[in-house]
Parts: structure tokens; C-alpha cells; sequence
């Protein structure tokens, strides 16, 4: 059935909402940097409501000062992305109750799709279900892999395969993170070695597992300052050519660096006594356990449990 359409919701009266909208949850100084943004948004959106346009500009207000504070640009094809939302969801809107931070996200989700062109919005009719994760790979074909790896024909193919392993085994890195990485990158936080991985706003330090520091050091040493994985080829399939190029051992499946990511993940899950939890509470899955995140401490490089990822004990 048709929306219902008030008196309110000729062009010119949503126009005026528009123009006339002033935030009661946002401070004075923090609309005055992001007024022209939010009112430019949601004019693009081309809501068709007088309601629509009314909550439209205070979801994306908050959003907005949200986005300056945490020192982020206010350009619509980087903010307004399914990483960012979730990453407000999770940290900027705690104060709110879960099925508020819900409708929130969904309102500011349905103005992205409208305003962005080179986000990466799947549309309404593409939405596919989650998929589950790779499988690991056991021990003896990690240390296959990493044999393999010194016998790869040429200096450069051996630094390549030998720095994806290290990378993604070591501290868990997406496979487009590995042709970005240098020596620059690798960092000691408290004694640890660590990694700095990606930008903006999925940008984080991670401790490299205790097993790969060695590795680790020796395929930086051989990169000079370069990046660790070099590769000639450019686009979206980047990694999968160079993991194809490869030579493997009869019997060893080809590398995919989701499979590499499962297997630093597996450990990681492992240290930090996930199993032990899930038997502690009773449950089989963790599909809820991010509706509890807004409720946990902030994640701090250094701390114990930052420590533990990379095995510390």
C-alpha cells in the first residue's frame, strides 16, 4: 500500500525541512563544521517524505559529527560505506539500545545506496547469505608451504610467496593489505612485534604471531623499501594471480588467502580460549556476540588481550 502523504510532503514543504533543520542532539560547534554536508546528503537522497527527510537529517548530523570527531573526511564515497556504518554501529552509538542503533544504521544504510556511486553497496536484490569461513590449512601443509617456498624459481618469487605466508599467517592480512605493506609497517608495541595494516577507518596494529617474528623478519630484510609482497600485476584479482603463480608440491593444493586468513584466525581464537567459552555458556554459534561488543571495553594496542592474539602469554 502506498505511503500515506500529509499535507507536509509537497517538494516545497520537504525543501524547508530541509533548510530549516537544526540538531538538538548535536552540539552547536560540531553542526556548524558538518551543516552544509548534511543538508547537501540528504537533499541527494531525494527523500519523498516530510518524516523521511526529518529523521534522514538527524541520523546523519550525529553521524556526521561522529565522523569528524573520530578524525575521519567528510567525503560520501569514503564514510558512507558498509565498514564505516558498522564501525559507528559498533563504537559511535553505544549509548543507545540495540534496536535503536538498528534503525539508525538502516536509515543511514538506504541514504548510502542512494548517494554513493563507488561504495561497495550490493543491491537490495543481490544481498547473498553469509557465507561460512575457509578452512584452515593443518600444520604439515603450512610447513609444506613454507618449504616450498624457498624452492620457487627465481629471488623474487621466493620473497613473494614466502612474505604472503608470513603476512597472512603472522598477523592475519587481507589480501588487499599484502602489496601495501613495507619494513615501514612492522612496529614494536611494549616488546611485540607487530604490524601496521590497512587505512583509514580499518586501520589497526596487530601483533605478529610468536611462530612467524622469525619469518617475519627475514622476508622484511629481503625486501629492502619495497613492499614486502611485490607483484606487477594491478586490479582486483591481484592476489589471486600472484598465489596461481606459484609453484607447489604434488599433492598441495594451491594457497587462497582466505583459507591463509582461517588458519592465523584458528590460532588466534584458540589462545585466546574461545572454545572454552562457547562450552562455558552453552551456545554453538557466535553470530551474537558482536550485539554485545557495544558493551566491551574499547580495544587497546599493548593491552594483555591485544598481546594474546599474537600468543603472548
Amino acid at each position: 500500500m502506498a505511503a500515506y502523504r500529509r499535507r507536509t510532503d509537497d517538494p516545497e514543504s520537504i525543501a524547508a525541512c530541509i533548510q530549516d533543520f537544526e540538531p538538538r542532539s548535536v552540539d552547536p560547534d560540531s553542526w556548524s563544521a558538518v551543516e552544509p554536508w548534511v543538508r547537501e546528503t540528504v537533499e541527494l537522497s531525494s527523500p519523498r517524505l516530510h518524516s523521511e527527510a526529518a529523521s534522514s537529517l538527524r541520523a546523519l548530523s550525529r553521524f556526521a559529527a561522529w565522523v569528524v570527531d573520530v578524525g575521519l573526511t567528510l567525503d560520501r564515497e569514503a564514510v558512507l560505506t558498509p565498514e564505516v556504518l558498522e564501525r559507528y554501529r559498533l563504537s559511535g552509538i553505544r549509548q543507545l539500545a540495540p534496536t535503536s542503533r538498528s534503525t539508525e544504521v538502516s536509515r543511514l544504510r538506504r541514504i548510502a545506496r542512494e548517494v554513493t556511486r563507488r561504495a561497495p553497496w550490493p543491491a537490495d536484490d543481490q544481498r547473498a547469505p553469509r557465507q561460512g569461513l575457509s578452512p584452515p590449512y593443518t600444520d604439515e601443509q603450512v610447513d609444506a608451504y613454507w618449504a616450498a617456498a624457498s624452492a620457487q624459481n627465481g629471488p623474487f618469487r621466493v620473497q613473494a610467496m614466502r612474505a604472503t605466508l608470513a603476512l597472512t599467517l603472522g598477523v592475519g592480512a587481507r589480501a588487499r593489505e599484502l602489496f601495501s605493506i613495507t619494513r615501514a609497517d612492522i612496529v614494536e608495541v611494549g616488546g611485540v612485534r607487530a604490524v601496521r595494516l590497512g587505512a583509514g577507518p580499518e586501520g589497526r596494529v596487530v601483533p605478529v604471531r610468536a611462530q612467524w617474528v622469525e619469518g617475519l623478519d627475514e622476508v622484511a630484510a629481503g625486501a629492502g623499501s619495497g613492499p614486502l609482497v611485490a607483484s606487477r600485476r594491478t586490479g582486483r584479482d591481484q592476489a589471486a594471480a600472484l598465489l596461481a603463480s606459484f609453484e607447489y608440491p604434488v599433492g598441495v593444493p594451491r594457497l587462497m588467502v582466505p583459507r591463509l586468513r582461517s588458519t592465523w584466525l584458528t590460532g588466534v581464537l584458540s589462545d585466546c580460549g574461545v572454545a572454552e567459552i562457547f562450552s562455558a555458556a552453552g551456545i554453538v554459534s557466535g553470530k551474537a556476540f558482536s550485539d554485545l561488543l557495544p558493551y566491551l571495553p574499547a580495544p587497546q594496542v599493548g593491552s594483555l588481550s591485544w598481546r594474546r592474539l599474537g600468543g603472548q602469554q
